[in-house]
């Protein structure tokens, strides 16, 4: 039998009920919720069954004192993250900090004295590295099968969303970046392969109440001369694509549904020859007159194995449709490589450099993008 990792959950807001605890609870041979916390009294109330058993406390340093909990999850708002990081790691104990993990470059140098001094104790929630869609995503371009990637694309248009809460204030460090940016660039920085040699940013804030961004735009551009394009938005009434990969040979694009991803590439078998650029008078055609290229289609499924895929607690059934009022969905695999990592001491797969390196290149990009609060909204 295996044994199981004690848990106690910090912050029982949105993040802490709807998405760690639930998590949690899929795995009960791995893990058991033993104490939870939060300050606010109300936060505190109408708690989830997976808190039946849970001692809840009300301030960080009860819950430090319960010698019971061996790892604690961090779901507290942006600000605290760090802080609430480094206090669960100097008391000894394992630390899971959810996105943004740190506000700063001050910060994430904090976060990496840490990891030296508690190695192995830090984890770091990216926990859409392991989505499915993603991970398709790269195996097929770890393939070959697209030649030499010049571009890739990744959007989240997680519907018009006119939010009011915390998340749109800058003064708690709110706004879409903070938000969304970590998963995206931690994606961005996989497929890009290469150190980031340039960058562009612009944030907007257009519909949400608050003065922190709700429309981002990012390009990153690789040493290796590859570009991730990266898109977010709570605009956006027509959302498109989650993925596109442009290479030489051909390009894929993920939908929406995330069920499959189209390839449209040249067949691996045709050799094409070099190209030689006419200078003088040129047959009146569009193209290559010469050249008869063979393409590819395909639609590959994307495969969720055992993983559970999950909206605002609840664990969809295959085949059942998603609800966009309940919002957007996400897996849960993470849990299973921080049970490997810390029991059998599997390498966790996003490194402490890889997640840190995520807060420095936002914090690069907010420099670049001179961002501005729409006034109108200001004024209501």
């Amino acid at each position: 039998m295996k044994r199981k990792i004690r848990v106690g959950i910090l912050g029982l807001g949105r993040a802490g009920r709807y998405m760690h605890a639930p998590e949690l609870a899929l795995s009960p041979e791995l893990f058991e919720l033993v104490a939870a916390c939060d300050h606010a009294p109300d936060r505190r109330r109408d708690l989830p069954p997976q808190f039946a058993h849970a001692a809840i406390y009300t301030s960080l340093e009860e819950m430090l004192a319960d010698k019971r909990i061996e790892m604690i999850t961090v779901a507290t708002r942006n600000p605290d993250h760090t802080p609430h990081t480094l206090a669960v790691l100097e008391s000894g104990k394992y630390a899971v900090v959810d996105k943004p993990v740190a506000i700063s470059t001050e910060q994430a140098d904090q976060l990496e004295k840490a990891a030296a001094a508690y190695p192995g104790k830090l984890f770091f929630r990216y926990n859409r590295r392991f989505e499915p869609a993603f991970c398709k995503v790269r195996e097929l371009m770890l393939s070959g099968i697209l030649g030499r990637i010049g571009m890739v694309k990744i959007y989240r248009h997680p519907g018009f969303v006119r939010r009011l809460d915390w998340q749109t204030l800058t003064e708690f460090k709110g706004g879409m970046f903070n938000n969304w940016g970590p998963h995206l660039v931690d994606q961005a920085l996989q497929l890009l392969d290469a150190p980031v040699a340039d960058l562009w940013c612009d944030l907007q804030h257009n519909v949400t109440a608050g003065d922190a961004d709700d429309q981002v735009k990012l390009l990153l551009r690789g040493s290796n001369g590859r570009v991730a394009d990266v898109e977010v938005s709570t605009t956006v009434t027509l959302p498109g694509r989650l993925y596109e990969v442009w290479g030489e040979r051909g390009s894929l694009l993920v939908s929406l549904e995330e069920k499959t991803v189209q390839l449209r590439y040249l067949d691996p078998e045709q050799k094409l020859k070099p190209l030689t650029a006419v200078r003088d008078n040129f047959p009146l055609v569009y193209g290559n007159p010469d050249e008869n290229l063979r393409f590819i289609e395909e639609d590959l499924p994307i495969e969720t194995g055992s993983t559970h895929i999950l909206q605002r607690g609840h664990v969809l059934k295959p085949g059942e449709p998603v609800d966009p009022e309940r919002g957007y969905t996400y897996p849960d695999t993470m849990w299973g490589h921080i049970y490997a990592a810390v029991t059998e001491r599997v390498p966790y797969p996003i490194t402490v450099a890889q997640g840190l390196e995520v807060v420095r290149i936002i914090e690069r990009a907010r420099q670049a993008g001179k961002y501005v609060p729409h006034k109108s909204q200001l004024s209501q």
